[in-house]
């Protein structure tokens, strides 16, 4: 959970598209879109969950692979060719 960004920049941007995500127990909220957790499940190396996500008035569903350590998020989205994306945690950096 927290605030999770590509760039360090980003967690200081309240707005526009290079903003940080926020994760939640129950959603990930980014840049014009928002993902609701409909399942989640605890394996070896993080957690894998069920997203039901809006994104411009569409609706999608998608699959994603979430392992964190205390300063950094690797987010690999199973249903785009295991793509890996590595956010930096913003509560760690000091404006």
């Amino acid at each position: 959970m927290g605030r999770w960004a590509a760039e360090a920049d980003w967690c200081f941007n309240p707005r526009g598209d290079r903003v940080p995500i926020e994760i939640t127990t129950t959603e990930l909220r980014g840049y014009e879109n928002r993902c609701e957790i409909q399942r989640i499940t605890e394996i070896s190396t993080g957690y894998e969950a069920a997203l039901k996500c809006e994104a411009e008035g569409e609706a999608r569903y998608e699959r994603v692979r979430m392992a964190a350590t205390q300063q950094t998020l690797v987010l690999t989205w199973l249903d785009r060719n295991d793509q890996a994306v590595r956010l930096i945690r913003c509560s760690t950096l000091r404006g």
